[in-house]
């Protein structure tokens, strides 16, 4: 069934290049080939995240995508007055062919604008978190490492005024996403919200921007229905009522509740905790615009149970700091971030004693086993390992989806340009410790060198990655891409 779908995306993205033409007021059109290689069978770490679920662990492949795209009007008229409606879609089919062979659609959807809101249904590439979204190793939370979950949004996607002068501005979004099923859990749900504010006038040379997002896993049935023997309730299906979505949306916990009876139907887990597997990042930075370029100081505070809240795991966290450049020969940009995630809380976990609420096993839920993934990938950080993005062996004994939670990690890129050739140079280097049950220590540097230009009608860009070290296996490989606007 998905395999038909993805053709009749197919189909309609070929319909709308070669069909009506007036349909093409403000539509942009493209098509991309590339070819993956490396010394191995693995592809070069840097080289496959961050990429939206579209490059494969595996290596050897070729592959194609097109991309349909109509864009907005404009945001301003003529008077500079901001158009009041808008609308506007992409379609993106991606092919891989090689040692994995795969049809994808990493985006497919539909948006309006009306004023400074903005509405989507589909997929569509997105990350979330205060970042530089060019230069990072990863936003903890949502970095763009897997293929984007299908959701219904409502957000201001930039920041907006709130008073005249500008001051204070804010920005955020509101959403419903399917994850579909998985392996432990059924037909569950998405649920996220966001919201930043920015303080500081237009004009001025230091702006800071503070806020949060919350993601929840939450709903659907258990794949094979189970005994809790705490409640003493065979459970079939996990709640999708107002009451549950309630709890979902505002976090608050279940155990407010006081009894089991109150609760009938409900997981043990769930009756003395949250509705749901809830978890994201709250978020502070500072702009600071210079003659020579702009610099954004960021840091992203962890939470995934109580931990952050009684400032258990306040040592955890993606700390950033990147200067873009103005007017600056050569040099575009300078990315420098460390994440840390060692601490998690501590070593135990008691519900009871605040000091205690430790041992939060990033990424890893009791109940929705899949964890926080999507068609297999890393929806936050890609530098907390999984099961299928590992190539060392893991004990048998652990269940954890996310065999390395416990990282610390430096990243480093750089952005230039020299003669026609626009480059990047990025070098991360991770301590892996794998996690409390499971620990490790493994040390890794993985590389990557870019090089982009255009030769008459066609954008050519080449990867080089690397990895050495003792975590991934040693490999050395290329990617080679050509891309053309057709309109």
């Amino acid at each position: 069934m998905k395999g038909k779908f993805l053709l009749v995306i197919l189909y309609f993205t070929l319909q709308l290049t070669f069909g009506q033409k007036n349909i093409w007021v403000n539509t942009r059109i493209s098509s991309t080939a590339g070819i993956i290689t490396s010394s191995n069978a693995y592809t070069p770490f840097l080289i496959r995240s961050l990429q939206y679920g579209t490059v494969p662990v595996n290596s050897q492949i070729l592959y194609f995508s097109g991309n349909v795209k109509k864009k907005y009007d404009s945001l301003y008229t003529a008077d500079k007055k901001l158009r009041k409606l808008d609308w506007g879609y992409e379609i993106e089919p991606h092919i891989n062919v090689g040692r994995v062979n795969q049809l994808l659609l990493p985006q497919a959807y539909l948006k309006g604008r009306f004023k400074f809101l903005e509405f989507y249904i589909g997929r569509k590439k997105e990350i979330q978190g205060l970042v530089d979204t060019s230069g990072t190793m990863g936003s903890y939370i949502w970095s763009g490492n897997a293929l984007p979950l299908p959701k219904l949004d409502i957000s201001i996607p930039n920041f907006t005024p709130v008073v005249r002068s500008g001051l204070i501005a804010i920005k955020g979004n509101y959403a419903h996403g399917w994850f579909g099923d998985g392996d432990s859990v059924k037909n569950y749900y998405l649920h996220q919200k966001s919201f930043y504010g920015r303080l500081g006038k237009p004009g001025w040379k230091i702006k800071i921007i503070a806020g949060f997002n919350h993601q929840v896993q939450w709903g659907g049935r258990p794949a094979v229905p189970f005994y809790d023997k705490i409640s003493s309730q065979t459970i079939s299906k996990y709640g999708t009522d107002f009451f549950t979505y309630f709890n979902v949306v505002t976090g608050l916990s279940m155990g407010r509740l006081g009894t089991w009876d109150s609760q009938s139907g409900v997981h043990a887990n769930e009756a003395g905790n949250r509705s749901g597997n809830h978890l994201g990042t709250v978020d502070i930075g500072t702009e600071i615009n210079s003659k020579v370029g702009t610099f954004l100081i960021y840091r992203q505070s962890i939470y995934d149970d109580g931990s952050l809240f009684y400032l258990n795991n306040i040592i955890d966290g993606l700390v950033g700091l990147s200067f873009t450049g103005k007017n600056i020969k050569y040099l575009q940009k300078i990315t420098f971030e460390i994440l840390d995630t060692r601490s998690q809380g501590g070593d135990y976990f008691r519900n009871e004693i605040p000091e205690l609420r430790g041992n939060d096993n990033y990424f890893n839920n009791g109940i929705y086993r899949d964890n926080w993934r999507y068609k297999d990938a890393n929806i936050g950080s890609p530098i907390l390992v999984s099961k299928n993005d590992q190539q060392i062996l893991t004990d048998q004994k652990n269940r954890n989806y996310f065999v390395n939670s416990k990282v610390k990690a430096i990243n480093l890129k750089i952005a230039y340009s020299l003669l026609n050739y626009q480059l990047a140079t990025q070098l991360l280097h991770t301590q892996n410790f794998g996690s409390l049950e499971f620990p490790i220590h493994i040390n890794q540097i993985s590389f990557r060198q870019e090089i982009r230009t255009q030769f008459k009608d066609y954008f050519l860009s080449a990867n080089i990655g690397l990895d050495a070290g003792a975590y991934w296996t040693k490999n050395v490989g290329l990617q080679l891409q050509a891309k053309k606007y057709w309109k």
